[in-house]
């Protein structure tokens, strides 16, 4: 019998490291004319907060955060700004500046999920002389807007990231869930990679030369202190949404009932935390199964004998009708885009 989880985090309690983001947050914001007391509006925080370092964020008020400067930025620059900066007053900083590849900083990241980037967790692919990345909200998303603001924020980390470590980002390319906004020029300007949009997946990827590219200016014995330093921190429990994703990741035949038992709560109780999350089970189902799909399609060419082989199908017209309601799209239609491309 599988062992119930019990230790995890939810959408409404204090998230370590929020605290600086939401503070560089409003600070740009209000740098860009944009009143604290807008911004802050429904997320129960207060400016003087900020300053005093008094404020405790939890992912729920930093999304509303980010709701709010999406109706007050005209100019859509505050999550590319802001993911420039995330590194700004963070213990990651030290690591990061004497980390020797990009593959090393992924592993840090990994370790040490803490002072806010349990935001977000991906899943590490790797085909063909390139390592794909696709990324998932560890807490889920209110809306579509703060879906792309934090895919805006994530990929702006990334390329800056790249940027100060390597000198450039020309091996670099996102692939985002939404079509091309009209701020296209907030992505060449900061970004500085290859984008495209309309794409079923969120999802970094770059190349094993770039990746696993030595970083002359790195120094491993620093990197070590660092390391020790930030070990000597308690690391935050894994986000509630993240574990249940990896969980049905792992056993997709289990049903809501028998999922809800091993995080230790009734069906109903389980409902109302994904209902918190902005989800619901068979979302869920289907959001990891088209992730699978997708990328399993668009990049390992696989065909849908062995996609729907893959994902449990014994019949293959009740994969492509499952395909079709995961991407809106059948199989074969989806192999046109991309030769059309």
């Amino acid at each position: 019998m599988s062992t119930k989880l019990t230790d995890v985090s939810y959408i409404d309690t204090p998230c370590q490291g929020l605290q600086s983001w939401a503070a560089q947050l409003a600070d740009l914001a209000k740098h860009r004319g944009i009143h604290p007391d807008k911004l802050l509006k429904g997320t129960k925080l207060f400016y003087q907060d900020f300053a005093a370092g008094t404020a405790i964020i939890s992912v729920a008020q930093f999304y509303q955060l980010q709701e709010n400067c999406r109706q007050f930025d005209n100019q859509h620059q505050l999550s590319f700004l802001l993911g420039r900066k995330l590194l700004n007053n963070n213990p990651l900083y030290s690591a990061f500046s004497q980390a020797e590849s990009l593959c090393s900083l992924q592993k840090i990241l990994i370790r040490a999920p803490l002072h806010g980037f349990n935001l977000f967790n991906a899943t590490h692919k790797h085909h063909q002389g390139r390592h794909y990345f696709i990324i998932n909200l560890s807490f889920g998303a209110i809306n579509t807007l703060v879906e792309q603001f934090c895919c805006e924020l994530f990929a702006s980390f990334i390329a800056a990231t790249c940027k100060w470590r390597i000198g450039n980002n020309s091996d670099l390319s996102f692939s985002f869930p939404y079509p091309e906004p009209k701020h296209i020029e907030q992505y060449q300007t900061n970004l500085q990679a290859n984008c495209k949009f309309s794409q079923q997946l969120f999802m970094v990827s770059v190349s094993d030369e770039l990746y696993n590219r030595h970083l002359i200016d790195s120094c491993p014995s620093l990197l070590q202190q660092s390391l020790a330093s930030i070990g000597q921190q308690p690391l935050p429990a894994k986000p509630w949404l993240q574990a249940v994703r990896e969980y049905i990741t792992k056993h997709p035949q289990q049903n809501l009932e028998t999922v809800a038992h091993y995080f230790a709560m009734s069906p109903a109780t389980f409902k109302r935390k994904l209902k918190q999350h902005h989800t619901r089970f068979s979302t869920l189902q289907d959001c990891i199964n088209r992730q699978t799909a997708v990328f399993n399609l668009t990049t390992l060419a696989q065909s849908n004998e062995t996609l729907a082989s893959t994902l449990n199908f014994t019949d293959l017209t009740n994969f492509r009708r499952a395909f079709k309601r995961w991407t809106g799209t059948t199989p074969s239609n989806l192999r046109c885009q991309l030769k059309s491309m």
